[in-house]
């Protein structure tokens, strides 16, 4: 595009951007915030059985899960709840919450798991420990999601507070600390997934994004009341004792799909996501808990598509920058308050009515040929 020559052009080349840059944001808020609600309502039975003893839920989980017979722990370990570990993860999320906000809500959507106590397993389970009920499974879980093996769940336990400080980096622009978790954390981690990311790493377009910041900010506020609003017994029930390494990796795939622009990190998350729906016995109407995580991986394919409508955002923004265009960002915010504000609005984010919540829209994706 040539640089505009009269002011007139200037004016109205920078009403299109910022209009287009407008019909964005509300794409993506959109997308995510169904995505989130219908989440959130089909996690009901594994909110009450975790409100009801959240270690013995998590026990529960992994005991008639989606394990593989194969699975020779089920016969090893008498508990696979480690309490001081997800301790540790439930106090990292209350610290980054707001000061005094321990009060649980009974919305779904406003729901968070470390708002109750993890309780402790009984003396006697009650639990026989037998193979979980998907018998012939392809896929075990145990060592993650992308078949990361031991070695690799460990180097995740490792680094478990980078991986939790990675969004706080990303909400406050922090470039050098971003950097620096790409160029010795991630490889630390997992080499081959470093050189990936370094690789789809584009400084430029997210030095853009993290002036704009307002959609990066929103992403990642859903992106965190997401991992508050499952429970731990959802990824045991998916990878038994491998429930906190899904948990990890996830939390380390997510946010590098947001920072890395070339296919490949989202390539394996909706790998992951394909693999979880094709489980799934009856997708037409499954029962409960699978359709919780049908949902669950429903919202992780739209995780992805928002994080390249982010991508999309970017390029905008570099165009106006390119310009010279005075584009209006919008004023800059804490990801903390961000996410109080999303609990707090109860319009649709559609319509803009206060009647209904749009629990029915679901954005789709139209591939043109």
């Amino acid at each position: 595009m040539r640089k505009p020559v009269s002011p007139i052009a200037i004016e109205l080349l920078t009403k299109e951007l910022a209009y287009e840059a407008k019909e964005q944001r509300e794409s993506i808020v959109l997308r995510l915030h169904s995505a989130f609600l219908h989440l959130t309502e089909a996690l009901q039975p594994f909110r009450e059985q975790w409100q009801g003893s959240g270690a013995a839920a998590y026990q529960a989980a992994a005991e008639c899960g989606w394990n593989p017979p194969p699975a020779k722990w089920l016969h090893a370990k008498r508990s696979v709840f480690d309490a001081g570990l997800w301790s540790g993860v439930s106090d990292t999320m209350r610290q980054a919450a707001l000061p005094g906000d321990e009060t649980q809500s009974t919305e779904a959507d406003e729901w968070v798991w470390w708002k109750e106590r993890l309780g402790a397993l009984p003396a006697i389970t009650g639990f026989k420990l037998l193979p979980g009920g998907l018998p012939g499974a392809p896929h075990d879980f145990t060592h993650g999601a992308f078949g990361g093996g031991a070695t690799f769940a460990a180097r995740l336990q490792e680094h478990r507070a980078a991986i939790f400080g990675l969004p706080a980096m990303i909400a406050i622009g922090d470039g050098q600390g971003i950097d620096d978790f790409l160029e010795r954390v991630l490889p630390a981690i997992r080499p081959k997934l470093a050189r990936e990311a370094s690789a789809s790493y584009n400084r430029q377009l997210i030095g853009e994004l993290l002036a704009e910041h307002d959609s990066m900010l929103t992403w990642l506020a859903y992106m965190e009341m997401v991992f508050e609003a499952v429970p731990p017994a959802l990824y045991a029930h998916i990878a038994g004792s491998g429930g906190v390494t899904l948990m990890l990796e996830l939390r380390l795939m997510l946010p590098l799909a947001l920072l890395c622009a070339r296919p490949a990190i989202d390539h394996a998350i909706h790998a992951f996501a394909e693999s979880l729906q094709c489980f799934v016995e009856d997708d037409e109407d499954p029962a409960p808990l699978d359709a919780a995580v049908q949902e669950f991986a429903r919202l992780l394919i739209d995780f992805a598509r928002a994080a390249k409508e982010v991508h999309e955002l970017e390029e905008l923004l570099a165009e106006a920058r390119t310009e010279e265009l005075k584009f209006p960002f919008l004023p800059h915010s804490e990801l903390r308050t961000r996410k109080t504000a999303i609990r707090q609005d109860k319009s649709c984010r559609c319509c803009g009515s206060l009647e209904h919540r749009g629990h029915g829209v679901r954005m789709g994706t139209v591939a043109y040929e």
